[in-house]
């Protein structure tokens, strides 16, 4: 069965896979050395069976080691822009339980977006605050100014998450 669950995650083009596997991708761009996972929302299929409040919480938490630091990533996939030219990130639900989120955790919020290519390779990235993904579905000219390279590590410096 775990083999047929790596084949199927391999290929489906499901939405829960597709996010997944760039989860996974988001993940392994925070060395080791330097970031500790602190959290993560449990999976698809662990859900599936029974589900875990805390999956409602911002996919990751991490803390940056050298000064504690704590802050949260949602991790999402878009393989296009959407017929407005936008980038829909989000739904107003989740906006507002992200909102609680950083009411009661105080720790800064970044929406990471891979855009394009493949979800274990996107050809762009962007790390957006909280504070700036204002709605759902962005404008290129308040995503744009956040992009960074998708093949290269995560690194934090004054709070921010580059």
């Amino acid at each position: 069965m775990a083999l047929f669950d790596g084949i199927r995650e391999m290929f489906s083009e499901a939405p829960e896979w597709k996010g997944h596997r760039f989860e996974k991708y988001i993940e392994e761009r925070f060395s080791e050395k330097y970031f500790t996972l602190v959290e993560r929302t449990h999976s698809y299929k662990t859900n599936e069976r029974r589900y875990v409040e805390s999956s409602l919480n911002p996919d990751f938490i991490w803390r940056y080691n050298p000064t504690k630091e704590e802050f949260a990533v949602e991790a999402k996939y878009r393989s296009h822009l959407n017929q407005e030219g936008m980038l829909h990130w989000s739904n107003p639900q989740q906006m507002e339980r992200y909102k609680q989120f950083v009411g009661k955790r105080n720790i800064p919020f970044f929406i990471v977006v891979g855009l394009g290519g493949l979800d274990d390779d996107p050809n762009q990235m962007f790390v957006i605050p909280f504070a700036e993904a204002k709605y759902p579905a962005l404008y290129p000219s308040v995503f744009r100014p956040f992009e960074r390279n998708p093949k290269s590590n995560f690194f934090w410096k004054d709070g921010v998450l580059k």
